[in-house]
């Protein structure tokens, strides 16, 4: 059984090279590129490392096979940690740079409409954890499944961060007010999935029924409790910090609007 995935890494490395060159040595070549901020690059490449992380380490094997605690911290870094990183790391003469201005100003904003892209990620999200849905999944009967569904879900995490993190202030639908209740309402749409894992009485998924417990003291279904303990834990931990810069940000502006006042 192979523990790394080489191909995840060459994907990671190859976009890492393109992005520094292109924020760095290249950036002249784009109409409008300015230097970035090394805090900037410093989110993209860390977002990159994190991805590479998640599908390319032992965390991919590991959950894939044995344990589903590890799925579930591999999901959580894949749609909770890695979108935002990314988004953040891309400055606006990149990202404009990137997408046709017909694509930008007609399509995208419908796209990335506010309750279309929280409801979707967590709808799919949740439909995705739904016993029978997993399990055929995971069965791998149809090989294709598991990465056309892990490809959309990171897709629409992709959206749903783009709403908070927008990279184009032309885009930039909702005000720092607004992105709060968007972020508590995110978080709260993920507890009836991750409820029904920490608080199941048995093992729900049949792919690890017969798993070999690799911890003593963890069981398997300890194991899937701890599964969604972490997800859960995950999100919070990240939509907390998401909340505090979103927080800061409207306070400042506010700050700033009554002294011009």
């Amino acid at each position: 059984m192979d523990w790394w995935n080489p191909y995840a890494w060459l994907v990671v490395i190859c976009l890492l090279i393109g992005y520094l060159l292109i924020t760095g040595p290249l950036h002249k070549e784009f109409k409008g590129g300015e230097p970035v901020p090394t805090i900037q690059r410093f989110y993209f490449v860390l977002g990159l490392i994190v991805a590479g992380g998640a599908l390319g380490s032992p965390l991919s094997t590991l959950g894939h096979h044995y344990l589903f605690s590890a799925h579930m911290l591999q999901q959580s870094l894949l749609y909770f940690v890695v979108p935002p990183l990314l988004w953040a790391g891309i400055p606006t003469w990149l990202f404009r740079s990137i997408l046709p201005q017909a694509f930008r100003q007609k399509i995208l904003p419908k796209i990335t409409n506010a309750i279309l892209a929280v409801f979707l990620f967590n709808g799919l999200l949740s439909f995705y954890h739904f016993p029978a849905i997993y399990d055929w999944i995971m069965s791998g009967e149809q090989p294709l499944a598991a990465v056309f569904a892990h490809t959309l879900l990171f897709l629409t995490a992709m959206q749903m961060w783009f709403v908070v993190t927008c990279p184009d202030p032309d885009l930039n639908q909702l005000s720092h007010l607004k992105k709060i209740g968007y972020v508590v309402l995110n978080g709260f749409l993920l507890y009836p999935a991750c409820a029904l894992i920490i608080f199941a009485d048995n093992l729900i998924y049949k792919p690890f029924h017969a798993v070999q417990p690799w911890f003593p003291f963890l069981t398997p279904l300890g194991d899937q409790q701890l599964g969604g303990v972490i997800m859960k834990i995950m999100q919070e931990g990240v939509f907390g910090i998401a909340l505090g810069i979103l927080f800061s940000r409207w306070y400042r502006k506010e700050r700033s609007d009554e002294q011009e006042e």
